[in-house]
């Protein structure tokens, strides 16, 4: 196996309190039995409900819901070839489940009952949900957002409330044809963070990340056709005697961060579109959020053209497990956020973690991890974890990042997105 040594940044390790996090989720209507795919043109029209800007109970005071709107509509524009037009509309419902909908994808928090039934009663643990209706072909018809009539929603970060940008940035991600990513730190990501007094690292996610980036231009294309996009990796990972069957496989830019990440089925093969041009590392992480990983090679990317790449993993399974990550002694599945010219102290967890017999470091030059400062925790049965102290240059971009850990005889694991750069 090619041990990973393109950019290098050690790493250091400590442990705290497992966090949960919130879920968001996506619902197909009635359509294609197909996987959802797109809209057929990319001119958009959607609907604000008047419930959405008359709620008082669901939105702090002072939230302006339509400015949030716009900004989050504006992201996706932006950098992917749509066009969205929003009204306001009277109606406070999504369409059922299992009807072709009404034609209008509304955005709703009216306390309905079609509505509530999206949801457990007092449940805040989901953000919100998107209902996507498709035609035989798999095209997108209709979509409607409903945010959770049982939680709370701010633009300014408040307590116990859900980030409203945020989440609409989601959420229309979803109207476009999107699915969760496996990626951490990307938008579409299913865990949705609410807001807390502790924990600031784990703030809700607004930019997109080059993975969202490139997965919406696959279906649509980019902004503008004067960008220098898009190409496409068509890659098939080899048999091996263990299945890889819901492996991740990712691609790195030359600055680590993930331009793309999925999950395979078992005959190993795998579809990236929306890419820029440039080379990328090519690498397979298996079994659950962050585990065995392994370095593949790289594959160049053209634009307007197609790639194609075969490989064959070897790396037998690692002697210890990542799950977890965190800042401020906490810990979770989500990624943490990062500010350019920060230094902050970040905790992996996971099982038979020792940091005196382990490598960490990521494979961005921008990302810098102090050596000296790891140090183990005993943080609850069955979880051990490491603490360090990480450094991120004023010059990273934003962007997702990966935690890489290594044993003295080279069995690598990988925490896919862990790291969240935001400007």
């Amino acid at each position: 196996m090619r041990i990973i040594v393109r950019y290098l940044a050690a790493v250091v390790l400590f442990a705290a309190a497992v966090t949960s996090s919130f879920a968001n989720e996506f619902e197909a209507g009635a359509g294609s039995r197909s996987a959802v795919n797109r809209w057929r043109s990319d001119r958009i029209n959607i609907a604000i409900s008047r419930s959405l800007l008359t709620s008082t109970s669901n939105f702090k005071a002072g939230t302006d819901v339509e400015s949030a709107l716009k900004r989050a509509i504006a992201r996706w524009e932006s950098v992917a070839n749509v066009h969205f037009s929003v009204s306001e509309s009277r109606r406070r419902n999504a369409s059922p489940a299992g009807a072709r909908g009404d034609g209008e994808s509304l955005i709703t928090i009216a306390q309905t009952s079609e509505n509530l039934a999206l949801f457990q009663p007092g449940d805040t643990s989901i953000s919100a949900k998107t209902r996507v209706f498709t035609d035989r072909n798999g095209f997108v018809t209709e979509a409607d957002i409903v945010l959770n009539p049982y939680a709370s929603f701010s633009t300014d970060g408040s307590y116990a409330t859900y980030d409203l940008e945020g989440v609409l940035t989601h959420e229309i991600g979803h109207l476009l044809g999107l699915r969760h990513s496996q990626i951490m730190g990307s938008v579409m990501h299913g865990n949705v963070d609410i807001n807390s007094t502790i924990g600031p690292g784990f703030a809700f996610r607004k930019a997109l990340s080059a993975e969202d980036i490139a997965s919406v231009r696959a279906l649509y294309g980019a902004a503008t056709e004067s960008e220098a996009c898009c190409g496409e990796v068509r890659g098939r990972l080899l048999p091996t005697e263990v299945s890889l069957a819901g492996s991740l496989i990712l691609l790195e830019d030359k600055n680590g961060e993930i331009a793309a990440g999925k999950r395979f089925e078992g005959n190993g093969e795998f579809i990236f579109g929306g890419l820029s041009a440039g080379t990328y590392a090519v690498l397979v992480a298996r079994d659950g959020v962050g585990t065995l990983a392994e370095d593949l090679g790289t594959v160049s990317v053209e634009s307007r053209s197609t790639t194609h790449f075969e490989a064959k993993p070897v790396a037998e399974l690692t002697p210890f497990e990542l799950t977890y990550v965190g800042a401020d002694g906490l810990l979770s599945t989500s990624a943490v956020k990062l500010l350019p010219g920060s230094t902050t102290l970040m905790t992996i967890g996971g099982r038979g973690l020792d940091s005196s017999q382990l490598a960490i470091f990521t494979s961005s030059p921008f990302i810098r991890i102090d050596e000296s400062s790891l140090s183990d925790l005993d943080y609850a049965e069955n979880v051990s974890a490491i603490r360090f102290q990480i450094t991120v240059d004023e010059k990273a971009a934003s962007g997702s990042y990966s935690i890489f850990v290594q044993s003295p005889s080279g069995e690598l694991a990988v925490l896919p997105g862990a790291i969240s750069v935001t400007k």
